[in-house]
């Protein structure tokens, strides 16, 4: 896979270096216990199959948490179409993260075609988390991907990180490298 992305850092957001991801996610997911409590009991992907980027935002201190973007690829099977392949996405979110009820699936008005967005709800420990998930397929010339991009946040600071998210997935732009 040979895709790279651009994206805009809001104030107190930022994009962590690509040899930072691998050791981040390890942290997040040991530190949330969610290699062990996942529905599917498999652990999360190494960063290098299919991670392109992760934005950062500011710690909400009330839940020692923080916001993250993860913009993911994943190459789409011979054997699956592009709209199977966003369908499949939606019914994996919410069979991949334990408690998560999806709130919306809907088609994103912005570019490119085809893109949806998913907004829903689950509590990690006592953390209320948001999420909302872009995505969409992605071609390469040869290959078809579907990208995903994922925002958490507590639920509590979701009106005031919302807009900063939406900016950031606005300025969005995956090309092959």
């Amino acid at each position: 896979m040979s895709l790279s992305s651009y994206w805009l850092m809001p104030p107190r957001w930022s994009s962590c270096p690509q040899e930072d991801i691998a050791s981040i996610l390890q942290q997040a997911f040991a530190e949330t216990g969610q290699t062990a409590d996942r529905a599917t009991g498999d652990d999360p992907p190494p960063a290098e199959e299919g991670v392109i980027a992760l934005a950062v935002g500011p710690t909400d201190a009330n839940y020692d948490f923080t916001p993250t973007i993860l913009l993911l690829a994943s190459p789409i099977p011979s054997n699956t179409t592009p709209e199977q392949a966003l369908a499949e996405s939606a019914v994996a979110l919410s069979d991949q993260v334990p408690g998560f009820r999806m709130l919306d699936d809907c088609p994103w008005p912005s570019t490119p075609e085809s893109a949806r967005l998913r907004t829903g709800i689950y509590i990690q420990g006592k953390v209320p988390i948001t999420a909302c998930q872009w995505a969409w397929i992605h071609s390469d010339g040869g290959n078809d991907f579907l990208l995903t991009a994922t925002a958490t946040m507590t639920t509590p600071a979701f009106g005031d990180l919302n807009e900063d998210a939406l900016a950031i997935i606005m300025s969005l732009e995956v090309r092959n490298a």
